[in-house]
């Protein structure tokens, strides 16, 4: 006799972060309390009506028929990505070991089914796939209650208003960026890229919105002030960046009075040529402050900071070689062929160097994690 496994996908695991329910879930039981557990903490979540319907196919499959049936739900990550298909991937292998089906019928909202289906199909036939749509009041009145709550699930205003977003950005810099250029080169108007400045600001709204950068900034705001309170030494660390960086806007500034710019291409370049390592110095200052505050609170220091300081040296040799050969090229810089090369190769030796480590410490780390998994099941 083949076994059926009706199957729920739960991607941006609500069950868990709303209804703190432990995925997978596996049995009639076990999916009818998530379901309650949802209900209660979300009940206009969608996901409820998936599994309330998988529950149904479930009961119908074992009443009208002598398949063997079982019902399971499985969730992924809140951080919707490679990392909740990762744990998809988990759940669902462990829940074809502990049911052994032989089919699924996979149960969805419709939203992730693009997503979940090749997960699912590529470790086990699927024999049919229930989409569930909510019943939502008609006209005008529904449409905006549907829209206003996309708008309040932060996952769904990323995925959907993002989008919309960047075509009005880009768009409209094709419309923006020319008149610019002209009016720094030779004082033309810009008054006829008014309607494209007005798209463009919006998208950035737009922008902003979708990426949730109002709760991004408040809680970088809750980590300063708890970091200035406790007068961690990042505090000394940023502010000497920011120094840093300054004068290296003021000096890439200042350099602009020393040559006669006959383009906007040509200035930026030579803008960037001299402010350049300042900013570098700015960022390695940030980084080294953030590993001493690590060192001091955790006695530790994360082996990523290193590996991030050294590409970004081997980045900022790579650019400035090619700035000199670009200034070079429109007669603005020394013709030195030696240390164009220099700056290039030690920019990609220093980028092979931390790939190399990247990859050593990861085994070493590995086999360190393996060594104390080791130690635990010995004691």
């Amino acid at each position: 006799m083949k076994k059926t496994l009706v199957l729920v996908v739960d991607r941006d695991d609500d069950f868990g972060v709303k209804g703190k329910i432990e995925t997978p879930v596996v049995g009639v039981e076990g999916c009818s309390v998530a379901a309650t557990a949802l209900g209660m903490a979300d009940p206009e979540d969608s996901d409820i009506n998936a599994l309330y319907a998988a529950i149904n196919i479930y009961k119908e499959i074992q009443t009208e028929s002598d398949t063997d049936v079982e019902i399971a739900l499985i969730g992924g990550n809140e951080k919707v990505g490679y990392r909740s298909d990762a744990a998809i991937v988990d759940e669902l292998e462990e829940v074809l070991k502990r049911t052994s089906p032989d089919r699924v019928i996979l149960v969805g909202d419709g939203a992730e089914d693009e997503y979940v289906y090749p997960i699912v199909s590529s470790r086990i036939p699927i024999d049919s796939v229930k989409k569930v749509y909510v019943k939502q009041a008609p006209g005008l009145e529904g449409t905006v209650y549907i829209v206003s709550k996309i708008l309040e699930d932060p996952a769904k205003r990323k995925r959907f208003l993002t989008p919309l977003g960047w075509i009005l950005v880009l768009i409209p810099l094709l419309y923006v960026i020319p008149p610019m250029v002209a009016f720094v080169n030779d004082g033309s108007p810009i008054s006829n890229m008014t309607t494209a400045s007005v798209v463009l600001i919006t998208g950035i709204l737009i922008l902003l919105y979708g990426y949730n950068t109002s709760e991004w900034v408040s809680v970088w705001k809750t980590k300063w002030t708890a970091r200035i309170k406790g007068g961690s030494i990042t505090v000394s660390f940023t502010l000497i960046s920011l120094l840093f960086l300054m004068v290296g806007l003021i000096v890439g500034y200042l350099s602009m009075g020393d040559v006669y710019v006959a383009s906007f291409f040509r200035g930026l370049l030579w803008f960037i040529s001299n402010s350049l390592w300042m900013m570098i110095f700015a960022l390695l200052t940030y980084l080294v402050g953030d590993m001493a505050d690590m060192y001091i609170s955790e006695k530790k220091i994360k082996f990523s900071f290193v590996i991030g300081s050294i590409n970004i040296v081997a980045l900022g040799l790579v650019t400035t070689g090619s700035i000199d050969i670009l200034l070079t090229y429109v007669d603005m810089g020394l013709r030195n062929t030696v240390m164009f090369t220099m700056e290039l190769v030690a920019g990609v030796g220093l980028a092979v160097v931390s790939a190399f480590l990247r990859r050593h410490m990861k085994g070493v780390l590995e086999a360190a994690e393996k060594n104390m998994d080791t130690d635990a099941d010995a004691v």
